[in-house]
């Protein structure tokens, strides 16, 4: 069998990133609820979900990078162009910030996506594919 059934990513600050997951998780399908367990908060998707935990004080001063050993993205699956397209126009007021706007990418036919960064860096992506 295969399939992820959960991801957890640790950030530096909590409270903020909370606010970005909180708002873009929804929108991209993870609508099962929120459940917050103090130290770490979580959605619920469609036989999958995604977390959010502090990191350790001791590691506070560390930034996310994408070539180090370890996360270089997330990507999420996106329902439609039109949906990557409304999500964008929010992502940045949401502290987040665009990396490479929505557009067609030549990886396969009609990949479509956008890059982004949430508030602590971590390189996402939302792409449809028809």
């Amino acid at each position: 069998m295969a399939g992820i059934d959960h991801t957890i990513i640790t950030v530096n600050n909590y409270e903020q990133s909370c606010r970005f997951y909180g708002w873009l998780m929804p929108k991209i399908g993870y609508t099962g609820g929120e459940h917050d367990y103090g130290a770490m908060k979580g959605w619920m998707g469609k036989g999958m979900s995604f977390w959010v935990k502090k990191a350790d004080a001791r590691f506070a001063s560390d930034t996310f990078n994408k070539d180090r050993v370890g996360l270089c993205e997330i990507a999420f699956k996106g329902d439609s162009r039109a949906q990557i397209d409304a999500l964008t126009k929010d992502i940045e007021a949401q502290g987040g910030k665009i990396l490479d706007p929505p557009k067609e990418y030549d990886y396969v036919p009609g990949y479509y996506a956008v890059f982004f960064s949430d508030p602590d860096g971590i390189k996402l992506e939302v792409v449809h594919l028809p």
